[in-house]
């Protein structure tokens, strides 16, 4: 399943003319890349939750050959990041992808796909290991204000939401219809139910995010 819905402001003004799912990569727009990924992996089916220009993206698939099937999600009104998922309810008979249109990810899927049927996931997010380093000498303080001590350019580890996920089909009765709805509430929801959530964490430089104009600019530069 790719979310494909949403307005890309972050990349205006280019996504006033294109939705963001077709903003080209050398010769393809971003989804095709997404989806030629999943096909190395033998995956053949695919569900497009389209809302903000649609019919130009139903027009590009009509308008090219390819051996996958295509299937498109309309969401009326915006149904954030998981909303449109709840549509897909009894259309799986085992665990599935779900992607964000804007990303690339640049690991084994099957490896990831084990991951998750191993650890018995209800389901599975890919994490980005990502440090990062204050350029600056931090204070920590007590109540008082007085120095307890000082680090110099401290670094700091995070693992960070790729927006690639894999969900058991049960995982899909607890999104709402026609609600708006993110993939963070789902989380929240099922972790708050007992159900088990995995993390599988992947090097920051095999995440490829286009989502803002700075991150576009690297893509171009890595696909050179």
């Amino acid at each position: 399943v790719i979310m494909a819905g949403g307005k890309g402001s972050r990349l205006d003004p280019l996504t006033r003319i294109l939705p963001k799912p077709l903003v080209p990569i050398k010769d393809k727009p971003i989804i095709q890349i997404i989806m030629n990924r999943f096909v190395e992996y033998n995956c053949k089916n695919f569900f497009l939750s389209v809302n903000y220009k649609a019919e130009i993206i139903k027009a590009y698939f009509k308008d090219i050959s390819h051996d996958y099937e295509v299937q498109f999600i309309q969401e009326k009104i915006p149904l954030g990041t998981a909303g449109s998922l709840g549509h897909l309810k009894n259309k799986f008979t085992q665990s599935f992808f779900v992607t964000n249109c804007d990303i690339i990810i640049e690991s084994n899927y099957n490896d990831i796909y084990d991951f998750h049927l191993k650890g018995n996931f209800d389901l599975t997010l890919v994490a980005s290991a990502k440090q990062f380093q204050i350029p600056y000498g931090t204070c920590k303080i007590d109540s008082n204000g007085d120095l307890i001590e000082i680090s110099e350019k401290p670094k700091f580890d995070f693992f960070i939401n790729t927006g690639l996920y894999v969900l058991k089909p049960s995982v899909l009765e607890f999104i709402p219809s026609d609600n708006l709805f993110h993939i963070t509430d789902l989380i929240r929801l099922l972790k708050n139910n007992g159900k088990r959530v995995g993390v599988y964490p992947i090097k920051d430089s095999c995440w490829i995010d286009i989502g803002e104009w700075a991150e576009y600019k690297n893509a171009l530069n890595k696909f050179k």
